[in-house]
C-alpha cells in the first residue's frame, strides 16, 4: 500500500457516516506506527504535538480534494496544491552508503514527524503527478486507492458489488403509479 493513500483514507465512511481516525495526537502515534514499514525514515516513538496532528490532517485534507478534483476531471485548486508542496518541503532527506558500502540508509534532517509526513507528501506527488490515484465511485465510499488499470473505478470488490446492484436496481425500479387510479 502508499503512504499517500493510507493517510487519505483515515477518513471513511462506516455505515453511512463519516468517520475520521485522527482526532488526537495518539491517533496520528499509531497512524505513524502502523505506518513505520512503508516510512524509509524510521520515526520511532516521538511525542506528538496538536501541531503535528494538524499537519497530518492539513495534508491529508489537501491530498483528498486534490484527488477528487482530478478524479472528476477538474482543476485542483492552487491553495491545496501549496499545501501539499509546502508538505513536501518542510524535511530534507538523503540517501547515505553505508559504513560496509553494501547498503544504503535514508536519513533526514529535522524532527521524524515532519520527515514522515514529508515522505507522505512526496508519494502524494508521485501519485497525483502519474494519475495512478483514484476515488472510489461507489455510492457512499470516500476512500481513495491505487489505479492499477486506467479502468478501474472502486477501491474494493465490496464497492464494486455494490455499485453494480445500485446500478441494476435503478434500470430495474418500476415507476411508482399513483393510488387509487
Amino acid at each position: 500500500m502508499r503512504l499517500a493513500i493510507e493517510l487519505a483514507n483515515t477518513v471513511h465512511a462506516r455505515q453511512g457516516e463519516i468517520r475520521d481516525e485522527l482526532q488526537a495526537p495518539a491517533d496520528l502515534a499509531a497512524w505513524l506506527d502502523a505506518a513505520a514499514p512503508l516510512l524509509a525514515v524510521p520515526v520511532g516513538s516521538p511525542r506528538i504535538s496538536r501541531t503535528d496532528l494538524a499537519a497530518a490532517r492539513d495534508l491529508r485534507d489537501a491530498v483528498r480534494a486534490i484527488a477528487v478534483a482530478v478524479s472528476a476531471g477538474q482543476a485542483a485548486d492552487r491553495a491545496h496544491i501549496e499545501r501539499l508542496n509546502a508538505a513536501v518541503r518542510t524535511a530534507p532527506r538523503w540517501q547515505e552508503l553505508a559504513s560496509d558500502a553494501k547498503a544504503v540508509t535514508a536519513r533526514h534532517d529535522g524532527k521524524p514527524v515532519p520527515g514522515a509526513l514529508a515522505e507522505v507528501a512526496a508519494d502524494a506527488v508521485d501519485l497525483l503527478a502519474t494519475g495512478r490515484l483514484g476515488v472510489c465511485a461507489a455510492p457512499g465510499c470516500v476512500l481513495l486507492f491505487l489505479r492499477d488499470r486506467p479502468n478501474r473505478e472502486w477501491c474494493g470488490n465490496a464497492c464494486g458489488n455494490r455499485a453494480r446492484v445500485a446500478r441494476h436496481h435503478d434500470r430495474h425500479k418500476q415507476p411508482t403509479s399513483p393510488r387509487g387510479k
